[in-house]
Formats: structure tokens, sequence, C-alpha cells
């Protein structure tokens, strides 16, 4: 099978960026992988171990070149990368990104485009609580869901070729409109984000014991932990960009925790029995 673009440019060499372009090597679908980061050091490294094959601290013409570009850095400053690398595209260079939010990027990219690029955004669901292409795998995104966000004037070409790279390294591909991506992924994933970080500092506050109370958390626990040891600033600038959608749902969850704290404090054996096992008959369907 032929490769699909001759030069794939990855901006962010983190878990996702490090993992695609493995992914990419391994199925031969690039002629060519050009990293672009902040540290020389990193990237080297990247390089060194085969990951990529040549690197740049820079936004430089080497971009012209390109026949895709993917931004996998944290959200908050993907549009700053995008602003950045305008002037040195050339016009049927794509560019896509990995970011969990997706209605901001996507409105602001079709502010900038013109004539200059092609742009469609993605999301491959697709994670660990792992950072850095140190801990990335070239079967991360292998039965994962991949959402694309097309709008009307996006180029059916482009789009079809982004379909094809994410489809060709295992995911199954699902379009969906920017705006509901943002809401579904506000209770399905951010949330569930917030949950483990207020868990795990809301335990760090209590005090009195002469050990640590972490050392007697079983199995439920760890998944909570393994959660909130996710990247830091990743997670600052998602709750932040999608706060519009994040504040309802975490409201809602609020108000159900209020109604369980209701419950145990009225000692409402029957209204407690019917909520849990409500979430026991749900996780069943699941299976």
């Amino acid at each position: 099978m032929s490769v699909l673009f001759e030069r794939m440019v990855i901006v962010g060499l983190g878990l996702i960026g490090g993992s695609l372009a493995k992914a990419v090597k391994e199925k031969n679908l690039a002629g060519e992988i050009l990293g672009i980061g902040r540290s020389e050091e990193r990237l080297a490294r990247a390089k060194d171990q085969g990951i990529i094959d040549g690197y740049s601290v820079q936004v430089d013409d080497a971009l012209s070149k390109a026949d895709l570009i993917v931004v996998a850095t944290p959200v908050g400053i993907i549009i700053d990368w995008i602003k950045k690398m305008i002037p040195f595209l050339g016009k049927e260079t794509i560019v896509t990104d990995v970011g969990s939010v997706k209605k901001q990027i996507v409105d602001r990219v079709e502010e900038l485009i013109s004539d200059s690029f092609y742009f469609v955004g993605s999301h491959p669901i697709a994670g660990t609580e792992n950072s850095g292409f140190e801990a990335s795998f070239p079967t991360l995104f292998e039965g994962r869901k991949c959402i694309i966000t097309p709008v009307a004037t996006t180029n059916p070409k482009a789009l079809e070729r982004v379909k094809e790279l994410w489809t060709r390294v295992g995911s199954t591909v699902v379009c969906m409109d920017a705006e509901k991506h943002d809401e579904v992924l506000a209770a399905v994933s951010h949330l569930p984000h917030i949950i483990a970080y207020s868990m795990v500092n809301s335990l760090l506050k209590i005090e009195g014991f002469e050990e640590s109370i972490f050392s007697f958390s079983a199995g439920g626990f760890k998944d909570f932990t393994r959660i909130a040891a996710s990247h830091s600033e990743m997670w600052r600038d998602i709750a932040l960009m999608n706060k519009d959608k994040l504040i309802p749902v975490i409201k809602l969850f609020q108000d159900y925790l209020n109604e369980l704290k209701d419950a145990i404090e009225k000692g409402d054996a029957e209204k407690l029995f019917s909520e849990f096992q409500k979430s026991r008959n749900f996780k069943k369907l699941m299976k």
C-alpha cells in the first residue's frame, strides 16, 4: 500500500504525537516525519530513537513542503502554533489537530484559513495517564474512536485523507459537529477528570492519621489516582477552553452528590439501594 503523505510534520511530540509518529512509521504511511517543538534536546532524542526523521525548534520553510501537519500540543496553544505556521504553509497543505476541545479551535482556524491551507479538526479518543514521547506506543489508536469535526467549507479531499490516516492507524472514525463533540466529551471525559482531581485533592486534606490513608486504598481508588496523574497543563487548558460545556455537567454532578448525601443523612436505605442498583444495571448493559 502506498504512502499517504510524502512529508508529515508533527508539532508537539508528546504521548499522542509520539504514538502517531510510531504508528505511521510502522505502517509506512509517510515518506518522512519531521518533529517541531520547544526543546531541541528532546527532539534530538526522539530522532535518535527513530521516532522522527528530522526536527526543528523553528517554524520555517520546511513546512511549505509538508503534505500534512498534525498539531499535537496542549489545546491552549494550538491556535498560537497555527498562526505562526500560516506564512510558511503551501496551498495544498493539510493541517489537523488532536485537541480534546473542538469548537473554539475549529471556529478560530476557519477565520484564519483564507485560501492558504486546508484544515480538518480531529480528536483521537486515546491516551494514558503518562505523558511525553517516552510513554508513546504505536498501537495507542487501535480499537479507539477518532472524532473528526468538519464544517461546510472543509475541503472534501483533505477530509478523506485525514479520515484515512486515522483509519489506517487503527481508529474508528466518527464525524461530528464541533459543538456536539464538546458537549459529549465534557460529560464522558472532562467531568471524570475533574472528579478524579477533586477526589485525590480532597483526601489529601484529611489529617490525624499516623500513616497515609492512601496505603489502605484498593483498586477503585487506584483508578482515580491513575486519572488524576494525567498531564496537568493539558487538563488545565481543556477545563478552561470547554468551561461552557463543562460547568453544567459539574453542577449536575454536584446536585446528584447532594442527593446521595441527603439520603445517607436521613438513613434512606431504599433510596440508596435504588440509586446504586441503577448504576449497577447500567454497567451490566455496557458489557
